[in-house]
């Protein structure tokens, strides 16, 4: 017998990207399982996302995930929750800390939804030592840690835990049923909603990481040989580098369209012919789960990380190396130029989505954490 649990669920912050799409639909199926469970945020906002209402959210009111440490030390004093679970390394960090500082003894599960050894690269030398020591202190002092695709499990055994340390793979959940109703809301721009031309989507930040400018320079070779729009949905830190590239190609702006951000990217997947995306690198992509579930057809880079492994190597959704704008720009026309390429993507994508079922995603979770309670 296993006795239902009392989970918190530490996302720092509410917005409305992977990995918060991903803990919402794990909250809600925990609690669908009869359990109690508590996401802990820095600063509750309004929360544009689709969870249940009987899940509590709960504020540290503090703006940095450091400052939140003695916090969410004394909340699991109080509250005395049965399992912490929180998400990407940040936040892991605080969790180890804020446990270890507890005076309620809780086990701590840790997910990691990035390619470490990748993302620690963006910091300089000093910042990224720090994080790599608190990093390989804390994630072997925790219960359980999963990573979301073989490379981010792969990364952190070989680089941030020793070999005693636990780790297993367990996929994002991702909720067709809600991810399916939003897409039918209508789009009311007639440039998309109306377009006789086909258009090539991305949706997602826009950050470093993304590689924008490979996305724009692959564009920019497909209009040489075929006509298309680009429709960009997302904002971030290189945003300006697209308003760039529009004011230095004259020809192409009125067939590229940045929209920013939208409380609900997945209206624009229905009108779209491909969807790109060129990262350097990834943890598991919840944006091509989603665009496999609206059965958009793929082309992402093959870049460290769970992108080959949504992808299945290729099978339902083709890859190019990181960077390779020529590759990149071949695959993709050969989507846009050839029907039968597309309906056998859209096909094996049928297939491929039933990895992500959030039911058997949480009942894989709850059974590994089973076994640290039975170990």
């Amino acid at each position: 017998f296993f006795r239902l649990m009392k989970y918190f669920i530490f996302i720092p912050h509410m917005n409305i990207g992977g990995v918060e799409r991903s803990f919402l639909t794990l909250s809600n199926q925990l609690l669908e399982k009869g359990n109690n469970v508590s996401i802990i945020t820095l600063n509750q906002s309004k929360n544009l996302l689709n969870y249940d209402n009987k899940i509590e959210i709960i504020s540290l009111k503090t703006s940095r995930s450091i400052l939140s440490l003695f916090k969410l030390s004394k909340m699991l004093s109080e509250k005395k929750p049965d399992i912490l679970i929180s998400a990407q390394y940040y936040a892991n960090i605080i969790a180890v800390f804020s446990s270890i500082f507890s005076k309620h003894k809780v086990k701590v599960i840790l997910s990691e939804r990035l390619h470490l050894s990748s993302t620690l690269k963006q910091y300089n030398f000093f910042k990224k030592v720090i994080l790599k020591l608190l990093i390989k202190f804390t994630y072997p002092n925790s219960d359980l840690i999963y990573g979301n695709s073989e490379s981010v499990c792969q990364d952190l055994r070989e680089n941030y835990v020793n070999k005693s340390t636990k780790i297993i793979k367990i996929f994002n959940p991702s909720s067709l049923k809600n991810i399916i109703k939003l897409s039918k809301e209508k789009v009311n721009d007639t440039w998309i909603s109306k377009s006789a031309t086909p258009i090539i989507l991305y949706v997602g930040r826009l950050s470093l990481q993304k590689d924008i400018p490979t996305m724009l320079n692959t564009y920019k070779i497909i209009t040489n040989e075929f006509d298309s729009k680009l429709l960009i949905v997302g904002d971030g830190p290189q945003r300006k580098l697209i308003e760039e590239f529009k004011l230095n190609n004259p020809k192409l702006e009125k067939q590229i369209k940045l929209i920013g951000y939208s409380e609900n990217p997945y209206k624009f997947f229905k009108y779209s012919k491909v969807f790109m995306l060129t990262s350097l690198y990834e943890g598991l992509p919840n944006v091509l789960i989603e665009s496999q579930i609206l059965t958009t057809p793929i082309v992402a880079t093959d870049c460290p990380g769970g992108t080959a492994e949504v992808l299945e190597n290729g099978k339902s959704g083709l890859l190019a190396n990181i960077k390779d704008t020529k590759k990149l720009s071949e695959k993709t026309l050969s989507i846009l130029k050839n029907e039968n390429v597309s309906n056998q993507l859209k096909k094996n994508m049928n297939l491929s989505i039933k990895r992500f079922d959030p039911s058997m995603v949480t009942e894989h979770l709850i059974s590994e954490i089973k076994n640290t309670f039975n170990s």
